[in-house]
């Protein structure tokens, strides 16, 4: 027998179907499931991304085996395949995506086969100052051990094994695509609790219009913000903004470099910049645009040993606030429970205008090009296995 799993879902303006269709056949008597699968594997020494074939993984106590629908490829999987950022070994990247529970472990009692998830592929230690303090993103050992997706194989594959504690339900609203956006949606929620809320009337800006920059632009439109800026240097994405309908300006850096070259920077300034490409010199350039008492949220990865150079002076005399932000310590349960679901018939109804672009597995090369040329702001894996 074959099993499929629909989904249903309605928006405020239209009756819609939107299907979640995947297949999950039981083997017939005297029948097995496959045992290998494909996978997209980095290997850090030979500096090399490859397809290859390996075992289908089996659920071990506490944990089950997630038929993979849909996985991103993050701004971080671009740092690790450029050397930028550290990863096992041998493994299998991503640690962005959702999918259908196809095996459930020993012990493992709020999961069934069947079940639609997504995962956070963050976990502490759980017995260090960090963790036992509430922060568990700052644990050493949980960063360097236990990433799904970066220390353990992840999501750019068939099939992939997690831990229940890193499970979420999808509730009715969410499609799997939409469950694929949830890892990097809390970490954008990491860093709205990280700055605030800042006065409605703020002037905004946000530096690079990759998928975090779209992201943080809906959620900006979402809570009501209305003076935002993105400042971006490829043509599509500057456009993918305008096509969004948010009525925010989207700008080449050398139009606002020009700018503040000819205006005060109390007249055309920001009161928040959010950076969102993890481009040192974009950096850099932007602090000089902050108003007094103004906040920057430093959101976008750099490389490791990046470095700027900024004027203390300025951070003194106009009492200026960085902020950093990392990963999604107790973000996840909101975005699943609430803003996921909340702009799922809105801001993110609709991928295409978000940027984002559908690819199989095998055309990862395809995928990883057309994300660094700025064709698209994301590249997410479809699988039907």
């Amino acid at each position: 027998t074959e099993l499929c799993f629909a989904h249903v879902s309605l928006t405020q303006d239209s009756w819609s179907l939107q299907t979640d269709v995947l297949s999950y056949r039981r083997p017939l008597r005297g029948e097995t499931m496959a045992e290998t699968m494909q996978g997209l594997q980095w290997n850090a020494t030979a500096g090399q991304l490859s397809l290859i074939e390996l075992d289908v993984p089996k659920a071990g106590p506490g944990e089950v085996v997630i038929k993979v629908a849909y996985a991103g490829v993050c701004g971080t999987d671009l740092h690790i395949i450029q050397k930028e950022f550290g990863s096992a070994e041998k493994v299998i990247l991503g640690h962005e995506f959702s999918g259908i529970i196809t095996e459930v472990g020993e012990g493992v009692k709020d999961f069934q086969v069947g079940s639609r998830v997504c995962v956070d592929p963050n976990k502490g230690c759980a017995g260090c100052r960090y963790c036992a303090s509430g922060t568990p993103n700052y644990c050493q050992t949980g960063l360097s051990t236990y990433t799904v997706g970066i220390r353990k194989n992840g999501g750019f594959a068939n099939y992939c094994v997690v831990p229940t504690a890193q499970v979420y339900h999808l509730p009715g609203e969410l499609t799997l695509q939409h469950g694929a956006l949830c890892e990097p949606l809390s970490c954008l929620m990491r860093g709205w609790d990280n700055l605030g809320s800042p006065p409605a009337d703020s002037r905004i800006l946000v530096l690079g219009a990759g998928i975090i920059g779209v992201l943080w632009s809906t959620i900006f439109h979402y809570k009501g913000y209305r003076d935002v800026t993105v400042s971006e240097p490829a043509d599509a994405r500057r456009q993918l903004i305008g096509d969004l309908g948010l009525g925010y300006k989207a700008v080449h850096p050398d139009e606002l470099k020009a700018r503040f070259n000819s205006g005060n920077v109390e007249d055309v300034g920001y009161d928040v910049i959010v950076d969102c490409s993890g481009f040192p010199p974009a950096i850099e350039q932007a602090f000089s645009w902050l108003r007094c008492g103004a906040t920057f949220l430093q959101f976008g990865c750099c490389p490791t040993n990046s470095k700027i150079t900024i004027n203390p002076f300025q951070i003194y005399a106009k009492e200026l606030k960085i902020i950093g932000c990392l990963i999604n310590p107790f973000t996840m349960p909101k975005v699943v429970g609430g803003l996921a679901r909340g702009m799922s018939g809105s801001y993110l109804s609709d991928f295409s205008r978000l940027g984002i672009k559908m690819f199989r597995l095998q055309e990862y090369q395809e995928a990883i090009a057309q994300l660094r040329k700025g064709h698209i702001s994301k590249a997410m894996f479809e699988f039907d296995n």
